[in-house]
């Protein structure tokens, strides 16, 4: 019994008896040209020669992309709101002298059309308010409504509606986005009956955010604006120094594209407002003495990170770091993240005590993307002390059974 029970114990500090750990075929180094998260930041005390070299791949790949620099020469300037072409859902009210019909409040239908029953049926798509005004005053003059000359209507803009824009390339959700969709909380009684409205909401910022924010290798001082066929670029870098930004108000049909510098930038990797103010996490700490995440207190606030937490802040939070030094404390976790410019899975593994002492730790100590999975896994010593302890119960077992 005892030859068998130092089997059992040789069998598991070799191979972990049973089916050894195997590595994933996918692992990935932040010190490599392939990685997308190359560029990293080291501590002054110490330059390791990879992450030198990382940052310098890094460097080298980030170009601006061959389709910002054909034919997008004209930046598309903020235009005032009288310029901005009327969209469905827009309130609008129409004033004729006397208050004659049709005096009254009008919204853009689904087709871009304001319907009046005397004068038929608008199509305004692509039109400003003053353009449609224009055309509602020659409509009654040619339906001798008014002399020419005498048509002194007004048409103002009450409220601007939500709208649909396609937003594509270097975001975490691309697809179509709906912004500016107000609800009865946002209303003011007393703006409703003002003339105007600032559609704060309907700006390029607005759809990137809708689109899960922008990735950290998207190149936001070219993004590129198609507006009613019409290519443009637009300059969104002063909403992440401070300075100016050219934040353009969108119109419905509009399509954003951002662009991928090919490398991973730091600086975009924070919560603003093109970017995710937090990202979701998925972590399992069935680590020794926790033998549950309840244990571990890894609940939603230790799954919920502000934007830019690296991996050492995520496994603090989820209780994988500390404990016995001797026994426990000898950990590595395992950061499952997926790669947003290829949408594979890649594997991180790092030994947790080495992200804890080392000075050059930002070398290789990656940023948590959304939906990123962790998981702790315990200290050799601590799995030979419970393989130790299995042996021992079978040979307790052996020993009282009858």
């Amino acid at each position: 019994m005892l030859r068998r029970i130092l089997a059992i114990v040789l069998c598991a500090s070799l191979s972990g008896c049973g089916e050894p750990w195997e590595q994933p075929t996918n692992t990935v180094n932040l010190n490599s040209s392939a990685s997308y998260m190359a560029e990293r930041r080291v501590m002054p005390a110490r330059i390791d020669q990879q992450a030198g070299d990382a940052i310098r791949w890094n460097q080298e790949r980030c170009t601006t992309p061959l389709a910002l620099e054909q034919g997008l020469d004209i930046e598309l300037r903020l235009p005032g709101e009288d310029a901005m072409p009327l969209s469905p859902g827009d309130l609008v009210r129409l004033t004729l002298p006397g208050n004659e019909a049709p005096t009254g409040l009008f919204k853009v239908d689904t087709g871009f059309v304001l319907s009046f029953d005397q004068l038929g049926d608008l199509n305004v798509r692509g039109m400003t308010v003053q353009q449609a005004e224009a055309e509602l005053s020659r409509r009654l003059v040619e339906n001798r409504y008014f002399r020419a000359g005498h048509a002194h209507i007004a048409l103002k803009l009450l409220d601007r509606g939500p709208i649909r824009v396609r937003v594509a390339g270097a975001v975490f959700l691309p697809g179509q986005v709906v912004i500016n969709n107000k609800n009865a909380q946002d209303r003011d009684v007393t703006h409703d009956t003002a003339a105007g409205d600032h559609a704060l909401g309907r700006a390029v910022s607005n759809a990137l955010a809708s689109a899960g924010g922008v990735r950290p290798d998207a190149e936001i001082t070219r993004i590129t604006l198609t507006r009613r066929g019409q290519r443009h670029w637009v300059n969104l870098g002063g909403l992440l120094t401070g300075d100016d930004a050219n934040d353009v108000l969108l119109a419905d049909g509009d399509q954003v594209e951002v662009s991928s510098r090919g490398c991973f930038q730091l600086a975009l990797a924070r919560p603003s407002s093109i970017t995710p103010p937090g990202v979701r996490t998925f972590i399992s700490n069935l680590t020794t003495p926790a033998s549950s995440n309840a244990q571990s207190a890894v609940n939603h606030e230790a799954t919920n990170f502000p934007y830019g937490t690296n991996f050492l802040q995520a496994l603090v939070s989820g209780n994988c770091v500390g404990g016995i030094q001797s026994t426990n404390a000898d950990r590595y976790g395992v950061l499952i993240s997926i790669n947003p410019v290829t949408g594979k899975s890649e594997v991180i593994e790092r030994r947790i005590e080495d992200l804890v002492r080392r000075s050059d730790r930002d070398g290789y100590n990656p940023i948590i993307l959304p939906n990123d999975a962790i998981a702790c896994y315990d200290s050799r010593v601590t799995n030979l002390r419970d393989v130790a302890k299995t042996a021992l119960d079978i040979l307790l077992g052996g020993i009282v059974k009858p």
